[in-house]
């Protein structure tokens, strides 16, 4: 494997939070669909709003999916979230499968905290747009607001657990 990409597990098998994980993801596709069709003004034509529902619903599942394949399955993402989560990495796990795989959880960190600064960003946007023209945006501000808050929660404190995993010291390999 190269420095870049994780290990594959030959587990791939989902556990029943990846299983709801992926029915949210699909859910949250079909409402967005209809979400879009209820705050957009105008004629919508409600087939439009079906379709990017559906649509949705089927593409935020498959990203989520690919998304732990890219990690090396969804058995190497948990495992990782506990090493970090537990602040140290087991020992019979060499540097060469566990570094990678926490590199890439830091950049998913990253990402995570760059969308919910985005997604305060937002909520600000909609709260100016409540308070100079349509008091509609106060739901909308709520909901990003919600989101972000959430989202800040979650993941407050990963990049520092992340740091001290990335600093330990690297372990000698036992030659088989």
């Amino acid at each position: 494997m190269t420095e870049d990409q994780p290990e594959r597990t030959d587990d791939d098998r989902l556990d029943p939070v990846a299983w709801w994980t992926l029915a949210a993801h699909a859910v949250l596709g079909a409402l967005t669909g209809v979400g879009v069709g209820l705050v957009v003004d105008g004629p919508f034509p409600w087939v439009t709003v079906v379709v990017l529902g559906a649509a949705l619903a089927v593409v935020l599942p498959v990203v989520q999916l690919r998304r732990w394949w890219a990690r090396g399955g969804r058995v190497a993402v948990r495992a990782t979230r506990a090493w970090v989560r537990d602040g140290r990495v087991p020992d019979e796990v060499p540097d060469a499968v566990w570094r990678p795989r926490v590199r890439q959880y830091q950049e998913d960190v990253v990402r995570a905290l760059v969308g919910t600064w985005a997604a305060a960003g937002i909520a600000v946007l909609w709260a100016v747009s409540a308070v100079t023209s349509d008091p509609t945006g106060w739901l909308l501000a709520g909901l990003w607001g919600a989101a972000s808050v959430v989202d800040a929660a979650r993941w407050s404190g990963q990049r520092q657990a992340v740091r001290r995993l990335l600093d330990a010291p690297v372990r000698p390999t036992v030659a088989a």
